[in-house]
């Protein structure tokens, strides 16, 4: 086997494979994130006691047959929101050259 610049396979992976794969796992990682941290008709069904909802799941305590906390649920979902909008932040620059690597010519 020919070693590439004269990498070991480990070498090859980490200077060669990883950055170019890096976009799309940027990509996965993101919406793998967003569709765990926003699964409402799972837990909904599967958690038995109110002490282990999960926070989407959580506000819909806010919620009742005759009275809605509209201001307590706003509050919470701009604090439910962060952590994607952090994630969000963190990949955004890999989810942009994945985007744009194929469009361009050069």
């Amino acid at each position: 086997m020919d070693a590439v610049d004269g990498l070991n396979p480990f070498g090859t992976f980490w200077r060669l494979v990883l950055p170019l794969a890096r976009p799309g796992l940027a990509v996965v990682a993101f919406y793998s994130f967003l569709t765990a941290w926003a699964e409402v008709a799972f837990a909904n069904t599967f958690m038995q006691s109110s002490d282990k909802y999960t926070l989407a799941v959580g506000l819909r305590t806010f919620v009742s047959q005759y009275k809605g906390e509209w201001g307590l649920m706003t509050a919470s979902s701009v604090l439910i929101a962060i952590p994607a909008a952090v994630m969000f932040l963190l990949v955004q620059r890999n989810l942009v050259a994945g985007l744009t690597s194929g469009s361009a010519k050069g």
